[in-house]
């Protein structure tokens, strides 16, 4: 972000929580119990009626189902755990004017759903990051300080990859939650873009999410804004915290094991333990898939006359009470996969999911080994292998995924070659050499007549 639009907001430090006991309300919590049943009031889970086999030889055979998992819906009667909530906000030059009545449309749309119990910080970003609003309690009072500072934002013009600073922006709103002093239940950070469709991002250890805050499609603003805080009601009802899975082959099912187990959520794609399955938490209506891998013995699983069975056990933190609860465990029958030669769309598709997915994976398990050529080659190599189609989820999602492994690749560089990441340095450089010359000039005054103690006029 650049000097002038930073001048226009004064670093505020974080609010001393005693001094606002007298607006806090201490309301009574109502008892958040999830079931421990994977079904009914708690989390449901099934297979997609579709698998797919994806590799064959002589001794084996290789395919793959999808396993979903999905939270119960917000229950407007039932009150949700106080929030630590950070707002990362895109004011790049890039954002134009409408867009920008959009984005403080719908950050106050944000700010009216926050209770009393619940706390924001702002963040905004554009060639640099900066925090402009402290973590406060979302009384009357910190409600109306924190739409001042919405209504002052301003677009600043750019002219480089928005990347970056998005990523320092990110790592700040990190920073605003590791040293909070008292702490929320439930902390998460929100990046509202119009780069993208919502999705859940993995770029610090606490939970982040994107939303969308413009569709142009909309016309109706009543109606948008609707729409908007009904998502953001959603993301900021957490049901289910540090929700894991344990995957395994149940004893009567027929000879195979699971071979591996990846995530599908985008951003968060990664090769999971099939003996536990680490989610995270989980919020109101959320639904998450994981792509199961089996290995069975030739011609047993689509043909065969036996079936596969998993069994599955999950478990979460209560939201409110922090106690650890653990479901029964539970069967469920795995569908028979297609043959290679299967045509069915959704078939095709569902192969496409599995090559996307293990490349993705394994890039970022290369990546993790200082390896970044080999993440990138066999990132290209697998968009090879995947026939274009016009608006193909899995060709977008490795494409993305390799822009980010080469823009990883060249700031790596840049940084092993000690030269500034961004232009931003320099000016706080500069900023920091300021405040020093001030406080020595502070330290040393002398009279505006030096020099003339002994004149005579």
């Amino acid at each position: 972000m650049s000097p002038t639009s930073v001048s226009r907001f004064n670093p505020i430090p974080e609010s001393n929580e005693n001094e606002e006991d007298e607006e806090e309300q201490n309301d009574e919590l109502i008892d958040f119990n999830v079931s421990p049943s994977l079904k009914t009031r708690s989390i449901d889970a099934c297979f997609s009626p579709e698998a797919a086999v994806v590799a064959s030889s002589r001794s084996s055979e290789t395919y793959v189902a999808v396993f979903k998992v999905k939270a119960p819906p917000r229950n407007s009667a039932v009150n949700r755990p106080p929030v630590d909530l950070v707002a990362v906000l895109d004011v790049g030059g890039t954002v134009s004017g409408e867009e920008l009545r959009m984005l403080k449309r719908s950050m106050q749309v944000v700010i009216s759903s926050l209770g009393s119990a619940d706390r924001l910080s702002v963040v905004a970003f554009s060639g640099g990051s900066k925090r402009l609003f402290p973590l406060k309690r979302m009384t009357g009072r910190g409600q109306t300080a924190a739409g001042r500072v919405v209504d002052a934002l301003a677009a600043v013009e750019i002219r480089q990859d928005g990347t970056p600073a998005r990523n320092d922006a990110l790592k700040k709103a990190a920073k605003v939650l590791e040293d909070r002093r008292q702490k929320n239940p439930v902390a998460k950070i929100i990046l509202l873009t119009n780069n993208h469709e919502d999705q859940r991002l993995s770029s610090t250890r606490f939970a982040v999410h994107s939303l969308r805050y413009s569709h142009h499609s909309a016309c109706d603003h009543a109606q948008q804004d609707t729409e908007f805080a009904k998502r953001v009601g959603n993301l900021l009802s957490v049901v289910a915290q540090d929700f894991r899975l344990e995957l395994k082959l149940a004893s009567r099912s027929a000879p195979a094991e699971i071979a591996a187990v990846y995530s599908l959520t985008k951003s968060c794609a990664s090769a999971i333990s099939p003996d536990s399955a680490v989610l995270g938490d989980l919020y109101a209506a959320e639904e998450r898939e994981l792509l199961v891998e089996f290995k069975a013995p030739a011609g047993t699983a689509s043909r065969g006359s036996h079936h596969h069975f998993i069994s599955v056990r999950c478990s979460h933190l209560d939201p409110f009470t922090q106690e650890l609860v653990n479901s029964k465990e539970r069967e469920f029958i795995v569908p028979r996969p297609h043959t290679v030669r299967s045509c069915d769309p959704r078939i095709e598709r569902l192969r496409r999911c599995h090559v996307s997915a293990r490349a993705v994976a394994e890039s970022r398990r290369l990546v993790a080994r200082n390896d970044v050529s080999g993440a990138l080659l066999l990132l290209s190599s697998a968009r090879a292998s995947l026939s274009r189609e016009q608006g193909d989820e899995c060709l977008s999602w490795l494409e993305a995924e390799l822009r980010s492994q080469k823009l990883r690749s060249h700031y790596n560089c840049l940084e092993e070659k000690g030269e500034p990441l961004m232009p931003m340095s320099a000016w706080r450089v500069a900023e920091r050499l300021a405040k020093v010359a001030i406080m020595r000039k502070s330290m040393n005054r002398v009279s505006d007549l030096h020099g003339f103690e002994d004149a005579r006029f």
